[in-house]
C-alpha cells in the first residue's frame, strides 16, 4: 500500500510540475510543441528551407525599396563571371547613394563623441 502511495504521490508532483511549466510558459510551449510536430513530418531540411523562404519574403521588399531608391546611381551587381574576367567592376557594386549618406552619417555622430571626450 505505501508503494502505491509513493507513487501516487510521484505522479501528483510530476503532474503539477507539468501544470506549473505550462502556466509559466504559457502559448510557447504549445507553439513549440507544434514546431517539433512539423519537423517531425516535413523532416529537417525543409524546415529550414521554410523559414529562408520567409526571411526571403521579408526581405524581398525592403531590396526591391533599396534597389529603387539606388536606381539614379551605377549601382548594380554584376555576373560572378563577368567580375572574375574584369574584377575592377566590382566597384559598381557599390550603392553611391547609401554610401554617402553612411559616410555623412558616420562623421555626424563621430565628430560629437570625439568632442566629448576632448572635453572629459
Amino acid at each position: 500500500m505505501k508503494q502505491r502511495l509513493d507513487k501516487l504521490i510521484n505522479k501528483v508532483w510530476h503532474l503539477m510540475a507539468v501544470v506549473i511549466v505550462f502556466l509559466v510558459a504559457g502559448p510557447e510551449i504549445l507553439i513549440g510543441m507544434e514546431l517539433m510536430a512539423l519537423i517531425e513530418i516535413l523532416g529537417a531540411s525543409t524546415f529550414v528551407m521554410l523559414y529562408f523562404s520567409g526571411v526571403k519574403l521579408v526581405f524581398a521588399k525592403a531590396w526591391q525599396k533599396f534597389n529603387q531608391f539606388e536606381s539614379y546611381s551605377t549601382f548594380f551587381i554584376p555576373p560572378f563571371k563577368d567580375i572574375k574576367t574584369m574584377p575592377a567592376l566590382i566597384l559598381h557594386a557599390v550603392p553611391e547613394r547609401t554610401f554617402v549618406i553612411t559616410f555623412f552619417m558616420l562623421i555626424s555622430c563621430t565628430l560629437p563623441i570625439i568632442y566629448l571626450a576632448k572635453v572629459i
